[in-house]
């Protein structure tokens, strides 16, 4: 190979290098900021109906399970999201920061009680006031912005009801937090 044809080669190979990162930084999170932005105002709980052939809300969805989602925004402060827990059937609750990246992720076989109540703020946040709640959890979001998930599978179809019941006790909220200390 010539050397002529040597800085061609490492001006496109830096270039590609570049388009490669800049493309596993910014995709995600357009994906993201575009699933938020769909789903309407942050910090209020969505409740999904039972997925079918149609449904593209979710990547994927499985018609055995139930969804809900609260896409969040903690640029006014800490979200308080509380759920009701079967522990007749799988339920789990995920959350994922503006990059797509799951960080938080917990199951009805990791939670002692029937309800459970996440707060996430972001460092530096001063905490509100804490209700009483079976099973509570401080949760550090390493982005403003993100999605909780909720996924509870449906067992038989007798239970739908009672299940899509349980399902509509889940929320999110903005709380306020306490002042910090002088």
């Amino acid at each position: 190979m010539s050397r002529r044809w040597m800085p061609w080669l490492a001006a496109t190979l830096a270039v590609a290098a570049l388009v490669h990162l800049a493309t596993l930084y910014a995709l995600p999170r357009r994906i993201m900021a575009r699933t938020l932005a769909r789903m309407g105002p942050p910090n209020t709980m969505r409740f999904a109906k039972r997925p079918d052939e149609t449904s593209r809300g979710v990547v994927r969805p499985s018609p055995d399970i139930l969804y809900s989602a609260c896409p969040f925004d903690l640029s006014k402060g800490p979200l308080k999201l509380t759920a009701r827990v079967p522990h007749s059937t799988y339920w789990s609750v995920s959350a994922f920061d503006a990059a797509t990246n799951n960080f938080f992720v917990r199951n009805d076989q990791q939670t002692a009680g029937d309800s459970i109540e996440i707060l996430a703020v972001r460092p530096g946040m001063a905490l509100p006031p804490l209700d009483t709640a079976t099973d509570r959890v401080i949760l550090f979001a390493p982005t403003t912005k993100g999605l909780f998930l909720i996924r509870m599978v449906i067992d038989d179809d007798k239970n739908l009801p009672a299940l899509d019941a349980l399902q509509r006790q889940a929320s999110c909220e903005t709380v306020a937090s306490l002042p910090t200390p002088h």
